[in-house]
């Protein structure tokens, strides 16, 4: 289900919100503080709804079933499948690419990223033109940025034009540019680890078949049963290739009714708990990860998500099916490495540490 996630405004003539996933049917419901209402999508149609504010004000708005113009303008030329070589660098992600039919680029996929970003290192060396401003939200904070229009960019065959790059200045040492899966919400991705590729396809692979199969709801994020202090949770992870650790639990999983209570700390840091659970993604059983949790009441944990980082995330080779709503996992040979867990904590506690 896809709770309306944007604010009722009567000034816009016509507010519209296009469903994440479009071509697979899907429950929407739009929930204000006098009720709810819920309807089955089907994809190619729109649904008007009046929303009527302090009895006076009337909002328009659409619940479109269709392909985002936004996204649809981003679909890359080339030939399918485009098979490009992929690095692991630490536990990241990594393509090469042009930028403007000249610079080559060292770029990260990361899942987290929901616009296409140039680190504020490179940009000078990239000759970029930087014709507008807009406000980004990242681990800096909350600023107001420059971004540069109309670039085109080249990943083995696949070209994009019109790309537009906003400039950060959190990316990493040797990190160009940072792009999303976003960038190919048409298409279906494969990641494989083992062989070190990145796949884009524009239909799905026969080989899925052998993959766990799950559907994908508001954003890229994977069922997960999580037992933490005797309590059994499922929750929709997020996946985020951008993140180095196992994972991270925001606010909008320990704000949920007597979550946070319950969560049995091993200590607390800077107001956030460090805590012992377990995970189960796609059958496979992550014991005794040792991760944080956000507390729902102090205002910084309103903007922690819930991910899953790279270092869980690897251990499976994964396709995801942008275009029918569904992502596929299946263990890979990294399925054995470590990560942290309690036992490394453990070990990491009886270091003494210095003054």
């Amino acid at each position: 289900m896809i709770k309306m996630p944007f604010a009722l405004d009567p000034r816009q003539k016509l507010d519209i919100y296009y469903v994440n996933v479009p071509r697979r049917k899907g429950k929407v419901s739009l929930v204000t503080d006098q009720g709810r209402i819920s309807f089955t999508t089907r994809f190619g149609h729109d649904y008007d709804l009046i929303v009527l504010i302090n009895g006076k004000d009337s909002c328009h708005i659409r619940i479109s079933a269709k392909d985002d113009p936004a996204t649809r303008a981003l679909q890359p030329g080339g030939t399918f499948p485009d098979t490009i070589p992929l690095t692991l660098i630490g536990s990241r992600l990594y393509l090469k690419g042009v930028l403007n039919g000249k610079d080559t680029v060292n770029i990260q996929f990361d899942t987290g990223a929901n616009a296409p970003c140039v680190s504020k290192a490179s940009s000078g060396r990239l000759n970029l033109v930087f014709g507008a401003k807009t406000v980004l939200s990242n681990s800096q904070g909350i600023n107001e940025v420059r971004k540069s229009l109309n670039n085109n960019l080249t990943v083995g065959h696949l070209n994009f034009k019109n790309i537009q790059l906003v400039e950060t200045g959190n990316m990493q040492p040797g990190e160009d540019l940072i792009i999303g899966y976003n960038l190919l919400r048409h298409k279906v991705i494969e990641i494989d680890y083992d062989k070190q590729l990145f796949i884009v396809h524009d239909k799905l692979p026969v080989k899925a078949k052998s993959f766990t199969k799950q559907p994908l709801i508001d954003k890229l994020s994977l069922k997960t049963r999580i037992v933490q202090n005797g309590k059994k949770y499922t929750f929709y992870v997020g996946m985020d290739t951008g993140r180095d650790g196992t994972m991270r639990l925001g606010e909008e999983f320990t704000g949920q009714p007597g979550v946070w209570d319950n969560l049995k700390e091993l200590t607390v840091i800077n107001g956030r708990k460090i805590i012992r659970l377990d995970v189960t993604v796609a059958g496979v059983t992550f014991k005794d990860i040792v991760t944080n949790a956000a507390d729902p009441n102090l205002p910084v944990a309103r903007r922690s998500g819930t991910y899953f980082g790279n270092v869980i995330l690897n251990h499976f080779n994964w396709i995801i099916d942008n275009l029918n709503g569904y992502i596929y996992l299946k263990p890979n040979s990294r399925i054995h490495e470590p990560y942290s867990d309690y036992r490394s904590y453990e070990n990491e506690m009886r270091i003494p540490q210095r003054q």
